[in-house]
């Protein structure tokens, strides 16, 4: 009996091509080296297939064993992907949230990520604390994390708490986030945003590819069960990816997703959408198309 297995990538880029090479060490990111490797490590196991194709598998009769290779985030470092896989006649699904590509505005974590990788995280703590009267209180707050095999310093589990979940607009009606961005990131937040994203340009291109599918992975790519206003998040998402596809396929942004996600995603046509779950599939008359789980590959596959 054959198998299903998703993969997912994020960036891929090497530390000499980049001003912040410690935030290219997180576990999840690949250098171009490591990427090839798995790649070529996947292929040599299973049969690649496109997301979009998914539903035609019949895998009491197939004898291949098949793989789904998803990119989240929709970031610039993809169309070396994209190029790369093109030449090696490998399917792909690239999922890309809409307001970086069409407002240029970054996704949080990404913002919190380079941040952290651009200054001292116990100088970044103490910058923000200095703000607050009731500094063991804030500290307290945001310095605890649910995961229990974290490997993260508190300083990093404290900064990442605090700047996407505490809002203010004290500083010239910019978040913390965005004034520490462009305090110690980048003084033109708007040329870094455009470089660091897919254009619309790149995504036609990728799209007129009919191995190549493009899908949605949120209006702000901001965890679904975290937002207001999950219609309008999911619908712009679609008509987004309308833009560059037949099909909707989407993917969980952090992975969060319930029921009545789900049931938005369903109104829109959605006929896949991928979670952050890992699980090998056996049997797609069991499977959720709407909770389809997914490998981190870098840390599901051997690293060189």
């Amino acid at each position: 009996m054959a198998t299903i297995r998703a993969f997912m990538f994020h960036d891929i880029r090497d530390f000499e091509d980049t001003n912040f090479p410690d935030r290219y060490k997180l576990r999840s990111f690949l250098t171009k080296r490591q990427f090839i490797h798995q790649i070529d490590l996947i292929k040599s196991r299973y049969h690649i297939i496109k997301s979009t194709d998914v539903h035609n598998i019949n895998l009491n009769e197939d004898r291949n064993d098949y793989a789904v290779l998803t990119f989240d985030d929709g970031l610039s470092d993809h169309f070396y992907v994209y190029n790369y896989l093109k030449s090696i006649k490998a399917k792909a699904t690239f999922l890309v949230p809409t307001a970086p590509v069409m407002e240029q505005k970054m996704i949080h974590s990404h913002k919190i990520q380079f941040i952290i990788a651009s200054a001292n995280e116990e100088t970044l703590v103490r910058e923000i604390l200095g703000n607050f009267v009731n500094k063991g209180e804030i500290w307290d707050k945001y310095s605890k994390t649910k995961w229990r095999d974290n490997w993260w310093s508190k300083e990093m589990i404290f900064l990442t708490n605090f700047l996407r979940n505490y809002n203010t607009s004290s500083f010239d009606n910019h978040t913390y986030a965005d004034y520490l961005f462009k305090k110690y990131v980048s003084k033109d937040p708007e040329k870094f945003i455009k470089d660091f994203y897919f254009n619309q340009d790149q995504l036609r291109e990728i799209s007129n590819n009919g191995d190549m599918t493009i899908g949605g992975h949120g209006y702000t790519s901001d965890n679904l069960l975290l937002i207001d206003n999950v219609e309008h998040d999911i619908e712009g998402s679609y008509k987004f990816v309308k833009k560059y596809s037949d099909d909707f396929v989407f993917s969980y942004p952090n992975g969060g997703f319930d029921e009545n996600i789900k049931s938005v995603l369903k109104e829109c046509g959605c006929s896949l959408s991928f979670t952050i779950n890992p699980k090998t599939i056996t049997n797609l008359d069991f499977v959720d198309y709407l909770e389809f789980p997914r490998y981190d590959a870098p840390q599901k596959i051997e690293v060189i």
